[in-house]
């Protein structure tokens, strides 16, 4: 009987062992086909002490980041470089502008046989008899040309200034036509323009006349500043002018006191570059004038004649002379020649 029982239970105990054998198994498969399906699909395996990949990133300017120390070092110096080039470029533009002056001024106040001697260096002694011999035979035809420079600077002024006040300020049939024929007019060389400049003083009996000199000239370059002042005008504001219409001002009075004195700058420009010009003008004389008396002093510098000793030197201290009054006038009117230049920049 005992032997029957344990043989029972021993049986019971097997079915128990075997079922929880085959649970652990199951277990086992179901863990094995997860994972299995996980790896299909992407998942990836939770590790120990990973960092979350959701935590939110310092917020770090790039674009503030301090530069490298190459970066640092290598700016400066191109900079610097570039500099030193710069004004190196400028100083031997400015040398090449002011040599030819520096000799022209030296060489006026030597001997001639020191400027064959020493052309480069300064003086050894100052000859002052050069500048004498060429003030005495200049100055009469520096008077000429001071009257002819005075009259073509005063008659582009007037009729550049009224010309462009009529075309800023009023509106009239055919303005646009008219201004266009008047810039035009600055497209066309001069040569072009002397037979029948010379026909048309000749027939107004103007040969060797201060008249003859001044008048075509003045209208050939009042072209010029008509244009610019009109331009200059026609940036003011709009409701000066018509103010001073509504107040009962006509229009030489508008153009008087509020046209002129605004356009003081514009108006040096003109004036100095108009007297520059009529200074150095050197064809139209020599076509209309031959009375000796009326020669400007541009048509006789290459004829200053002097002493055998003299030469060279005599001629320059002729030509430094003669640009005295003009070197005199731009000194004094460089500020207002430059305001006017600038009066139309941007301002920032």
């Amino acid at each position: 009987m005992k032997a029957n029982q344990s043989n029972a239970n021993v049986s019971n105990v097997k079915p128990a062992n075997e079922s929880l054998a085959e649970a652990d198994l199951s277990k086992a498969d179901l863990s094995k086909t997860s994972l299995s399906k996980a790896q299909l699909s992407g998942a990836r395996r939770p590790e120990a002490n990973r960092p979350e990949t959701n935590r939110p990133r310092a917020n770090r300017p790039e674009a503030n980041r301090p530069e490298t120390n190459s970066a640092k070092t290598n700016r400066p110096k191109a900079f610097a470089l570039g500099s030193v080039l710069q004004y190196a470029a400028l100083a031997l533009l400015l040398a090449a502008t002011l040599l030819p002056f520096y000799m022209t001024l030296i060489n006026s106040w030597k001997h001639r046989m020191d400027i064959y001697k020493h052309f480069w260096g300064w003086p050894a002694h100052f000859y002052a008899d050069n500048y004498v011999t060429a003030a005495g035979y200049l100055l009469p035809y520096m008077a000429n040309s001071i009257v002819v420079t005075a009259g073509i600077t005063a008659a582009v002024l007037v009729l550049s200034s009224m010309a462009a006040f009529s075309f800023a300020a009023y509106d009239f049939p055919g303005k646009g036509l008219l201004y266009t024929l008047v810039v035009m007019l600055m497209m066309i060389p001069g040569f072009l323009l002397l037979v029948p400049q010379f026909v048309l003083v000749k027939s107004l009996g103007l040969l060797d006349s201060y008249a003859g000199q001044i008048f075509p000239p003045a209208a050939v370059g009042s072209a010029m500043g008509t244009m610019l002042i009109r331009e200059f005008l026609a940036g003011l504001p709009a409701g000066l002018l018509e103010s001073a219409q509504l107040d009962g001002a006509g229009p030489w009075r508008i153009f008087s006191r509020i046209a002129l004195p605004l356009a003081k700058p514009v108006l040096s420009v003109v004036g100095i570059l108009t007297a520059i010009s009529g200074w150095n003008n050197y064809i139209w004389p020599l076509v209309i004038i031959s009375d000796e008396k009326l020669k400007p002093v541009i048509l006789v510098l290459g004829t200053v004649s002097g002493t055998v000793e003299q030469g060279t030197g005599l001629q320059l201290a002729g030509y430094v002379f003669a640009s005295l009054p003009f070197l005199a006038l731009f000194l004094f009117a460089t500020k207002p020649f430059i305001s006017g230049l600038t009066s139309g920049a941007i301002k920032g």
